[in-house]
């Protein structure tokens, strides 16, 4: 079923009118016609809607409200690397289940924002992360945090916390540190180069157990897709 995000309170008989790109969407793009019904997201509850002339729509009835997760909160602290990567991954990440993700730099990233441009930027990853988080039908959507440095990611640490790093003893896994029930996780997967030893140690003083991901040498945004999909079935696993 198709489905939006709305950005305040709404109830049955409201009747919305909907941004110009969100219209375009529905009305053009996907051609959605008054006999079908789309889910509307509004502050963690879940409407269904009937579309009017564009850019209207009327809000039918209430399906679902909010509720506790079972599922661990999930933080992704992800070296920003090449654009369309990147874009990818934030993308997957959404789908994946994840609840923040934090952009950072490191000794050797090689991408470089413009302090001015960085607005513009920020905009067009929470664009795809809502994209994404519609496309999969999740009733929530993706905390997008302002790009940081590696030394501001000791503030992210959670129940678990892990880097993948590539240099890590193969005997210490992922599972052993998911093997044990946990309501929140938080993982940090370094650019394209690596991490450097140093900035290894430097977040495992700050709280983030050094893991390997296995004997293959991972892709940034592959690593990043591996470590929630495994935090999701590990969760499931746990319960």
């Amino acid at each position: 079923m198709k489905q939006i995000f709305f950005d305040r309170d709404v109830g049955a008989g409201d009747i919305l009118s909907l941004e110009d790109s969100v219209a375009h969407h529905l009305f053009d793009v996907l051609r959605t016609t008054s006999k079908e019904r789309i889910r509307v997201v509004s502050n963690g509850h879940v409407y269904l809607a009937r579309v009017l002339e564009k850019p209207q729509i009327e809000i039918v009835e209430e399906i679902e409200s909010s509720s506790a997760s079972t599922q661990p909160e999930l933080t992704l602290c992800a070296a920003m690397i090449k654009a369309d990567k990147f874009e990818w991954m934030l993308q997957k990440a959404a789908e994946l289940g994840v609840n923040r993700i934090v952009p950072f730099t490191s000794e050797r990233t090689v991408v470089s924002i413009e302090p001015k441009k960085i607005g513009r930027k920020m905009e067009r990853w929470a664009s795809i992360l809502e994209q994404a988080c519609r496309q999969s039908n999740r009733t929530d959507l993706v905390k997008l945090e302002a790009p940081c440095t590696l030394k501001d990611l000791g503030k992210y640490t959670a129940d678990v916390s892990i880097c993948a790093w590539e240099k890590e003893d193969e005997h210490r896994i992922l599972y052993d540190e998911l093997s044990s029930p946990f309501a929140s996780a938080s993982f940090v997967i370094g650019p394209e180069g690596g991490l450097s030893e140093k900035e290894a140690l430097f977040l495992e003083q700050a709280g983030y157990a050094l893991c390997s991901l296995g004997s293959n040498i991972l892709r940034a945004e592959t690593a990043a897709c591996f470590v929630l999909s495994a935090a999701q079935y590990q969760a499931q696993a746990n319960a």
